[in-house]
């Protein structure tokens, strides 16, 4: 199975080059003309790509707003708000090293500084 990632706006340009690296196929909101556009919009396109969405908007992580089916995956990441780009890189990179990616698919994942929470959606 392929991997892909959508990442929304809020993520760094780093991390579309470490996902690349890695060989997952990648789109990021600001180069694929979502610049700007509702939440609704990002998760509709992400699904219909087969995609996991990726964010540091909290809003995704609500499974009221978001519940089973509404998603193909979906990581909110929970860092702190000073973080660079390249320190959210580089933890999102350890994330990734640690679990089977084929299992994001279908679930709702909250990373962490140094800890995840996975639910399957």
């Amino acid at each position: 199975m392929t991997v892909r990632f959508f990442l929304d706006e809020n993520k760094p340009n780093s991390t579309v080059d470490m996902l690349e690296g890695l060989g997952y196929e990648i789109e990021h909101a600001r180069t694929a003309g979502f610049h700007g556009c509702s939440d609704e919009e990002i998760a509709k396109y992400a699904k219909e790509q087969k995609a996991i969405l990726v964010s540091r908007d909290l809003d995704f992580g609500n499974v009221l707003l978001y519940p089973r089916g509404s998603h193909h995956g979906m990581i909110v990441i929970r860092f702190p708000h000073d973080f660079t780009g390249k320190q959210i890189t580089k933890n999102f990179k350890d994330f990734l090293k640690k679990i089977d990616v084929e299992d994001l698919v279908d679930h709702m994942i909250i990373l962490e500084l140094g800890q995840y929470r996975i639910r399957k959606v």
